[in-house]
């Protein structure tokens, strides 16, 4: 059976507190907290993990976390294999609006810093080992200080020799040398991270999303598809700019609604369903994320989303 494998090189933890009264200097209410492994592609893994997509977390991990880390995960259900690397795992802080009017705020800490593309190999040896045809490869999120720039180039690379299919969730300098890499079957930049390719970054506000489709579909990439947050995701259909879309009653929370998209998109994958309803899933999966569901409550709505997904033709309006 095809298995999703994801990959996540700057791990950590992210620590949730539902808060009331926020008032920078003053004092409010903390009223729930938890801590949960993090990561983009551990992020990817859980939501793929609810939909009821086979997968297995490939991810750095500080070494003296290592041990907590992999229980942590294993008792969520997600099959993992760990590379401790020198120093501590990050900690991230979400703050989460508890009378429901604002979004949650997160804030991201450094990550990892390692010595040289030789301390990741190990990791990547035993992907490419694991690989079985039909396998998703997803790469997820920022390198750790000390890793070149094109680190997931060569990852992309070595895992479609190995005969994956690849999705690269990648940002900034990262992403620009990933678009070199033939095969790949999905990048997902957001409408920021289109601004990490200098023809974007040029053009007037209402033309880039469709330059940045027209960029990515010229390195031969499957699916172009830029996502748009809240205001759905655009993406190439004959050629011509569509946006797909999917209301969210409440939303809860923005926080790793692009990892439950690229779930969603594998989820659709192994459905065998076509390019476009591929990208239904990833919409109906986000839209489940943001209105604060996990595991089977997540999987549920996204099912009962996928009615709800519209298309219309164009890209939609900056964001204001």
């Amino acid at each position: 059976m095809p298995t999703l494998r994801t990959v996540t090189l700057n791990t950590g933890y992210d620590d949730c507190f539902t808060v009331h009264d926020l008032s920078w200097g003053g004092v409010g209410r903390s009223t729930a907290f938890r801590s949960v492994p993090s990561g983009k592609g551990i992020s990817c893994a859980r939501a793929a993990h609810a939909l009821g997509v086979p997968v297995r977390a490939y991810a750095l991990i500080g070494e003296s976390d290592l041990p907590a880390y992999s229980g942590r995960l294993a008792l969520e259900g997600l099959d993992h294999h760990l590379l401790a690397v020198p120093g501590a795992t990050r900690h991230n802080l979400t703050l989460i609006d508890g009378s429901g009017h604002r979004v949650a705020a997160h804030f991201v800490a450094p990550g990892y810093t390692v010595d040289g593309p030789d301390a990741v190999r190990p990791l990547l040896q035993r992907l490419l080992e694991d690989i079985e045809g039909g396998d998703v490869v997803t790469l997820n999120g920022s390198t750790p200080s000390g890793l070149p720039d094109d680190t997931w180039a060569g990852f992309a690379r070595d895992t479609l020799e190995q005969g994956a299919r690849v999705i690269v969730d990648a940002q900034g300098a990262a992403f620009r040398e990933a678009l070199a890499v033939t095969g790949v079957l999905a990048f997902k930049p957001n409408d920021e991270e289109i601004l990490a390719l200098p023809e974007v970054t040029a053009a007037a506000a209402d033309a880039q999303v469709a330059l940045a489709l027209r960029l990515l579909a010229s390195t031969g990439v499957r699916i172009p598809l830029v996502s748009l947050g809240r205001r759905g995701a655009s993406f190439l259909r004959d050629g011509e700019v569509v946006t797909m879309t999917c209301p969210v009653d409440g939303p809860v929370q923005s926080v790793m609604a692009g990892d439950a998209f690229v779930a969603g998109l594998v989820w659709g994958l192994f459905d065998g369903g076509s390019d476009e309803d591929c990208l239904r899933h990833a919409l109906a999966a986000a839209a489940a994320h943001v209105a604060g569901l996990s595991g089977e409550a997540l999987r549920v709505r996204a099912v009962e989303n996928m009615a709800a997904v519209a298309i219309t033709a164009g890209s939609p309006h900056p964001a204001g």
